[in-house]
């Protein structure tokens, strides 16, 4: 409970600093009241925690503990939960309750305070049910409930990683709808502002989430908790790391330069934050200095229960260290990282109370320039090719994210080399090649000018769905992913390369990589959005934009990944279903650009047609050209696929007539097999009565199907990816 007090004396001292002991009051105005003024950041400040808590518990179950396998109903193996861990999903479940009720009577008082009426005149399910069902802050509220809702009943019964991890999700996406409408969603550069806050509340959520987990765990035997230590020590470093970025990234925002640090309120609140956060990274430091290396473990055993020089055994079978050295150690853990908790606890406070402190950059939106308001930028000058080449307006989450597959792609690659594989030079140059064609995409120019002109939308999303999949599925990242991680170690039964594994087999998987599911998906998800409401309705929402932007650049992997990839998957077609596959889709992108130029409605009528552009020519105009560039734009890709096909096809021809003439001359003569087969087919042709095959001939025959037969099952098991049935042959395929 110390942590809880801390942090509510945080929020009343950031309301304190940033407002006053109480609400402003004004002659002749309505207010909410003391009870809301006091109550809402305090509601805030409970559902945060207890969302800390859901998140920690459900991380600490489904990564952090080691877990045992067991067989599933498909015949795959599952993580089960250890009793620990089920003890962390019961803890779970009962935050997400709290979680619950905190968002409720959030909701509650943030009505009260939006409405100027105390919370009393609120409580009616009118008013709630108008507030939920016509403003953006009762919907999120709801979903958050709803989805906390969702976890308490479902967390007291999770008894497999995969449960909880799913669970997890289920909380971690429980996060993100306050954010996206909150007051980064009004500020100027509301883009950038949203993904800073996001990135910034997920990661330092899991990073104090798993902290507590971790010490709800600490009664574990060393062989086990030493391991799970480890693990969250790892993990906490890059959390807190990402949390330091992205913080730093929105206080600029916010405060404009330095002077406002020390000569402001919000400053003020900002440098106390900055000092939580920079203490609790020191103490991790400790903990991973002092206390990891106090929890070694001794030599492990097997499942048997062998006990060591002392006689003790735990739950996996595993030695432990002595009693007095793991006493220690704990001892030593509980007083470092009950430190930490408490002051990251305090930060988040302090966060809470700074959400309602008014930043000294009056970032929001100028209503009374629309532009403004629906781009989030002033509008561009006219377009030109050199503005498209050099007027980057950079999508930071495209960004971020390309650089960190570049970096995971390296890193995946200098851990091969170090063990003396090898691969390929020309996968590594697709795999960059593609991320800069994303990274073109979406932050240059066309990121710029694609909310203001259609036909630049539409090359956006030609570049994303036709463009750049193709050097990023040669690249061939899952299987250069699988040859350089290693399988987890003891106590753990489970780590990323084994997640990769039962993600590849899972059947979410099998479903979107269905062959009939992806060419549909990709062939009309442009008619969808296109040619519907869709259009207007995501672009007015940033998380919509976004999202148009990363579902076409998957759906084009997918496809381009079952036509020409070699990672391993569900299902593949033969070469020939591949051809008629391309083929299939090439009417539909032609169909649609000249459906495009030909319609005389505005698309996308509640977007486009509010823009304000003093230049170029009239919407109607620009949306003709973007219909030819739909109409044009896959020619080039579809050739080039074509190119690769015809390549793989005969490739494929060439590999399976070397090894049936190795399956031939490894049986014997090969020209007696050869006649001994023409004479069949001449019996066969001669007709049912003059077939009178020989002993010689039924060999023959007999040997001639078993060698076509192995033949074709050893091709098959070359050319088509493996169904990941198990760890051996996943990694046996991806390292041939």
């Amino acid at each position: 409970m110390a942590p809880v007090a801390v942090a509510a004396g945080c929020v009343a001292l950031a309301l304190v600093v940033g407002f006053g002991p109480g609400p402003l009051r004004l002659p002749g105005l309505p207010s909410s009241g003391t009870l809301t003024y006091w109550a809402l950041p305090f509601a805030h400040l409970v559902g945060r925690i207890a969302a800390v808590g859901t998140i920690g518990w459900l991380l600490t179950a489904a990564v952090l503990l080691p877990a045992k396998h067991g067989a599933a109903g498909n015949g795959s193996r599952v993580g089960i939960l250890s009793p620990t861990a089920r003890r962390c999903g019961r803890y779970a479940a009962n935050a997400a309750a709290l979680w619950m009720l905190a968002t409720l009577v959030e909701l509650l008082f943030t009505l009260s305070e939006i409405s100027a009426r105390p919370a009393g005149d609120v409580l009616d399910v009118s008013s709630l049910r108008s507030f939920v069902s016509t403003t953006s802050q009762g919907r999120a509220l709801l979903v958050v409930a709803a989805l906390a809702a969702v976890i308490a009943v479902i967390g007291r019964t999770v008894t497999t990683t995969t449960a909880t991890g799913a669970l997890l999700a289920v909380a971690v996406a429980g996060i993100v709808p306050p954010i996206l409408v909150g007051h980064a969603a009004t500020s100027g550069d509301h883009a950038i502002a949203v993904v800073a806050l996001g990135v910034h509340v997920l990661a330092a959520t899991a990073w104090v989430g798993g902290l507590l987990g971790l010490l709800t765990a600490v009664r574990l035997p060393a062989s086990l908790f030493g391991p799970a230590l480890r693990r969250y020590s790892r993990f906490a470093a890059g959390a807190a790391a990402v949390t330091a970025i992205s913080g730093i990234a929105g206080a600029a925002l916010r405060l404009g330069g330095f002077t406002p640090l020390w000569d402001t309120r919000y400053g003020l609140l900002v440098l106390l934050k900055a000092a939580g956060l920079l203490a609790a990274v020191t103490l991790g430091g400790l903990v991973r200095r002092r206390v990891v290396a106090g929890l070694t473990v001794t030599t492990p055993t097997d499942q048997t229960g062998t006990t060591d020089q002392t006689g003790t055994t735990d739950q996996t079978g595993t030695t432990d260290q002595t009693g007095t050295d793991r006493t220690t150690a704990v001892a030593r853990f509980l007083r470092i990282a009950g430190v930490e908790l408490t002051v990251l606890t305090a930060t988040v406070g302090l966060a809470v109370g700074l959400s309602r402190t008014a930043p000294p950059v009056n970032d929001a939106l100028v209503p009374d320039d629309p532009t403004q308001t629906l781009l989030g930028y002033p509008m561009p000058p006219p377009v030109t090719a050199a503005r498209l080449a050099t007027d980057w307006h950079i999508d930071w989450v495209f960004l971020a994210g390309a650089v960190t597959a570049a970096l995971l792609y390296l890193a995946g690659l200098r851990r091969l080399r170090a063990r003396g594989a090898h691969w390929p030079l020309g996968r590594t140059i697709a795999w960059l090649a593609g991320l800069l064609v994303v990274v073109v995409a979406t932050s240059s120019g066309l990121g710029l000018y694609g909310p203001v002109l259609l036909s630049v939308h539409m090359s956006q999303h030609m570049l994303l769905s036709m463009l750049a999949p193709l050097p990023l599925v040669l690249g061939a990242p899952v299987t250069l992913a699988l040859r350089a991680m290693r399988p987890a170690t003891a106590p753990h039964r489970t780590g990323p390369r084994e997640w990769l594994l039962r993600t590849l087999r899972s059947w979410p998987v099998r479903i979107l990589t269905h062959p009939l599911l992806v060419t549909a998906n990709f062939a009309g998800s442009l008619y969808v959005l296109y040619l519907s409401s869709l259009l207007s309705t995501l672009m007015h929402n940033h998380l919509g934009h976004l999202y148009m932007n990363v579902h076409f650049l998957a759906v084009g992997v997918l496809f381009f990944e079952l036509l020409i990839g070699t990672d391993p998957l569900p299902r593949r077609l033969p070469h020939p279903g591949r051809v008629l596959m391309l083929l299939a889709v090439v009417p539909f992108h032609a169909f649609l650009g000249l459906t495009i130029m030909s319609t005389s409605a505005l698309l996308g009528s509640g977007w486009y047609d509010r823009l304000v552009r003093p230049w170029g020519v009239s919407p109607l105009s620009d949306q003709r050209t973007a219909g030819g560039i739909a109409w044009s734009f896959g020619e080039i890709p579809t050739f080039v696929v074509l190119i690769v096909l015809a390549i793989q096809w005969s490739r494929l021809d060439e590999r399976q007539a070397r090894t049936r003439e190795r399956r031939i001359a490894a049986a014997g003569d090969v020209d007696a097999e050869l006649d001994a087969y023409n004479a069949y087919l001449a019996q066969l042709a001669a007709g049912p009565a003059r077939r009178t095959p020989s002993a010689a001939t039924t060999t023959s025959t007999a040997t001639t199907t078993s060698t076509a037969t192995t033949t074709s099952t050893a091709t098959t098991s070359r050319t088509t990816s493996p169904t990941p049935g198990d760890e051996t042959n996943a990694e046996a395929e991806t390292s041939g």
